[in-house]
């Protein structure tokens, strides 16, 4: 086994046959074949099911590449630790983040590869359980979301980097405008949008609505701003974080009026979180964006 095979089964299961994975490598396909065979043998298993429309992996071939991506991650961030060692600042970051930051990781990309221009940084977008996901199986170094403190998964280190709060979201034209705070039997009668987060619809769920299926949920999106196209000129509310909130558009953000959930404010403690793998090291590179992006934020 070395990492090249690794790369090789990675590249297999990502593009869904051995002829795109051999033109990706610049290899022929009997090299990239005899490649999975010979991994194949070495672990005693059947790493794919082969048909004429392509391969997929079996159950076991799952494990093996959800390992073979954590490997080479691990072999990523040796490689990136060194570089720094050697002050030639070389290097791979991949990101995996709710919405609302993306700005803000931008500019902190931009920033950073001014300082250090031969790291990469790539950014994936996603709800929460994507994020969690991603950074689980390796596919991200690290991920940022907005997750209740009783749902954390014990895989993955939890770094509080903002305190957060939930809060309803309404337009400067809203009757609704004038509230200091607002309890669910105040809105039984506003049309609500959400974005489509298990954080978001958790908080709906518990506290405002008792059934997402309403009439009254008019709008489920993972498009942020189409959400808040809705606030500003549909009158509807929803819901977010006071720092998602802070992060709007300054034509956006000054159409909106921010009120406090009562019962969500008392039962819950919120952060904005950095999520990385627990068994792992976390890399200067990683330490370094995240203070970047920690000054962007505050």
């Amino acid at each position: 086994m070395n990492i090249i095979q690794l790369q090789y089964l990675i590249d297999v299961a990502e593009l869904g046959t051995f002829t795109e994975a051999a033109k990706k490598n610049l290899m022929t396909v009997p090299a990239i074949s005899i490649s999975i065979s010979q991994l194949e043998e070495e672990l005693e298993v059947s790493l794919f099911t082969r048909s004429r429309k392509g391969v997929s992996p079996t159950n076991e071939g799952k494990k093996v590449i959800q390992h073979a991506i954590s490997i080479l991650k691990t072999i990523d961030k040796m490689k990136n630790d060194i570089s720094i060692s050697r002050n030639t600042n070389q290097g791979n970051i991949s990101i995996a983040t709710i919405p609302g930051i993306v700005p803000k990781i931008i500019n902190t990309m931009l920033d950073y590869q001014k300082r250090y221009p031969y790291i990469n940084v790539q950014i994936v977008e996603g709800d929460t359980t994507t994020v969690l996901n991603h950074v689980k199986n390796g596919v991200a170094d690290m991920g940022f979301v907005t997750f209740s403190t009783t749902n954390q998964d014990p895989a993955i280190k939890w770094q509080p980097i903002i305190k957060d709060e939930a809060i309803l979201v309404v337009s400067k034209s809203s009757a609704l405008r004038f509230q200091q705070s607002i309890s669910s039997n105040e809105i039984k009668e506003e049309t609500i949008v959400l974005y489509n987060d298990p954080y978001i619809k958790m908080i709906a769920e518990k506290f405002l609505l008792d059934d997402l299926s309403s009439n009254k949920v008019s709008l489920i999106s993972n498009n942020v701003d189409a959400i808040f196209q809705m606030v500003v000129k549909a009158n509807a509310i929803t819901i977010a974080t006071d720092y998602i909130v802070n992060l709007l558009p300054s034509h956006i953000k000054s159409e909106v009026i921010t009120i406090s959930i009562n019962e969500y404010a008392i039962q819950s403690n919120n952060f904005l979180w950095r999520l990385t793998r627990n068994n792992e090291q976390v890399s200067t590179i990683l330490e370094q964006f995240t203070e970047h992006l920690l000054s962007q934020l505050t």
